[in-house]
């Protein structure tokens, strides 16, 4: 009897001390700021783990605390953003430069680091707390807590048993744990993915062309950055941003769907032959027109790491001719802007060439942070100072389009040029002063792009209402300029209103998602908060 009122004064001890409560509110920050979806249990079982190692390994809960505090104080603004760790974001760690991640760094709103900050602070608090002298005997309650904390660990493998998934011991729902192994996975899945690209980017293309018949002497691919389809006024945005391609003549659809949400899985997918889902980084369109005959040049105001870091550089360097304005290292300069690429195209215009041409231009675009894009620069206020800089970089790009058009005009020979956007972005903060668009994949506006053809030929303004998928570019490209390769299958006619069946998009953590499926998020077209 004696021996049950000591542990349960032991018990009531513990519960009745103001740590418990300071341990709870300190787990579910934490396992909120991880990214992952709110969880009261799994917030329970961060603050029973605490309590058990400080009655019996203090020394050992504090350097836990002092690590988890740390990482999620530090990731809480990229969680609300972009969620947990995945393949994408690990993607994105690895392949951007200093400019990229600085940008990156100055977009999240002031108080997700003041929350951030806090988070951190509540585990320095923690650390201090001071050791008792004497050492916890171990009861029955610690025993209740560990079997807790245990059982709780498997309910993640258990529910996935359920559902027709493997019972794996790895896949656990507890945020701590499941982040470290998001991190891991992910991060082993990118090396595989990145070796496998090095792999493929150094070998021969494999591509057995029989025919190709150009009908244009120049042909022109500009690649837009993060541009909304519903941010342009050409395809349909409220805001009458797009004086050239509104009024020009040329081929537009209305509802072209891009591969991914991330620039680099996105033209990963699609600029490449893609067997089972994997990307033949050897046989990609640069090689296919070199292949048919083509003089290739790729311009590109995107940074550069290395010769085969990207999926886009492994790309990129299997042109003829090739030019970065940013190296992608330390000395990279933030402000080269999209329209110094015109510089290098009016060179190649400047002398006549008998070979057919095709150039290449990468554009930085609408990439976050907007307002770097457009030097603080906007037309109309919409929403937040970041939203309206996002509409206004639409307007530049538009203007490039304009004026590399005017380009191919002088050059006096026959010529098309393709514009597209990688991927769309999502809303954040909305309503907020703070507003800002971010990647994600979530939302059919993540994916929805804008997609037009102009050509020297064309007479009138025409508009594709037919779905298009980034998945099917080759087979454009195939119809576009004329070669036919054993490799591409062309189920339908691209520039026709014919269905080509249902769109599928790649998320964030590699899965084929319908594209039905999706949910929305819109743009608030009002002017003020």
């Amino acid at each position: 009897m004696s021996l049950i009122l000591k542990e349960s004064a032991a018990f009531r001890s513990q519960t009745v001390n103001p740590w418990t409560g300071f341990y709870f509110l300190q787990s579910m920050l934490i396992n909120f700021a991880l990214g992952y979806e709110f969880s009261v249990l799994y917030a329970i079982v961060l603050s029973c783990a605490l309590i058990v190692l400080w009655r019996h390994a203090p020394r050992a809960q504090k350097v836990f605390i002092g690590i988890i505090s740390l990482v999620a104080g530090c990731y809480f603004p990229f969680g609300q953003a972009y969620g947990a760790p995945n393949f994408n974001t690990l993607l994105a760690l690895l392949s951007t430069n200093m400019e990229e991640s600085t940008e990156i760094l100055t977009i999240f709103p002031w108080y997700h680091y003041v929350i951030g900050l806090f988070i951190f602070s509540l585990g320095v608090i923690s650390m201090r707390r001071r050791i008792p002298a004497a050492s916890t005997p171990w009861i029955k309650w610690d025993t209740v807590g560990t079997v807790f904390c245990v059982a709780s660990y498997f309910i993640g493998p258990v529910q996935n048993h359920f559902l027709g998934y493997d019972f794996r011991i790895i896949d656990t729902g507890v945020p701590v744990l499941r982040f470290v192994r998001d991190v891991a996975f992910n991060y082993h899945e990118v090396v595989v993915e990145q070796k496998n690209m090095a792999q493929l980017s150094s070998m021969k293309d494999t591509w057995t062309i029989s025919a190709f018949k150009p009908k244009y002497h120049i042909y022109v691919v500009v690649i837009g950055e993060s541009a909304r389809r519903d941010a342009l006024g050409a395809f349909g945005g409220y805001w009458n941003n797009t004086p050239f391609a509104s009024q020009a003549n040329g081929t537009f659809f209305m509802d072209y769907v891009s591969a991914s949400g991330s620039t680099q899985k996105s033209l990963g997918l699609t600029l490449n032959r893609v067997v089972d889902d994997k990307p033949q980084y050897q046989d990609n369109f640069v090689t296919l027109a070199n292949r048919a005959g083509f003089q290739t040049w790729w311009f590109s105001n995107q940074g550069q790491i290395g010769e085969y870091d990207t999926a886009i550089a492994s790309i990129a360097k299997r042109a003829d001719e090739v030019q970065f304005l940013k190296d992608g290292d330390f000395e990279a300069n933030k402000n080269t802007r999209d329209e110094e690429l015109l510089k290098l195209t009016a060179q190649v215009f400047s002398t006549p060439r008998t070979q057919p041409q095709m150039i290449v231009m990468h554009l930085m675009g609408s990439h976050p942070q907007a307002c770097d894009r457009t030097g603080g620069k906007y037309n109309e206020f919409v929403q937040s100072k970041e939203t309206s800089c996002y509409l206004y970089s639409i307007t530049q790009t538009d203007d490039l389009l304009g004026k590399l058009y005017s380009q191919l005009v002088n050059t006096g020979e026959s010529f098309s040029m393709v514009y597209f956007s990688d991927h769309g972005l999502a809303i954040k903060e909305r309503g907020k002063e703070a507003q800002y668009l971010a990647h994600a994949d979530k939302f059919q506006q993540n994916f929805q792009v804008p997609f037009m053809v102009i050509s020297s030929d064309d007479t009138k303004h025409r508009i594709i209402k037919a779905r298009r998928s980034a998945n099917d570019f080759l087979s454009f490209f195939s119809q576009w300029t004329g070669i036919t390769a054993e490799e591409i299958k062309n189920p339908y006619r691209f520039f026709s209103e014919q269905k080509a069946g249902p769109v599928y998009i790649t998320n964030f953590k590699l899965q084929k998602v319908d594209y039905n499926q999706l949910g929305t998020d819109l743009f608030d077209t009002h002017n003020k908060l």
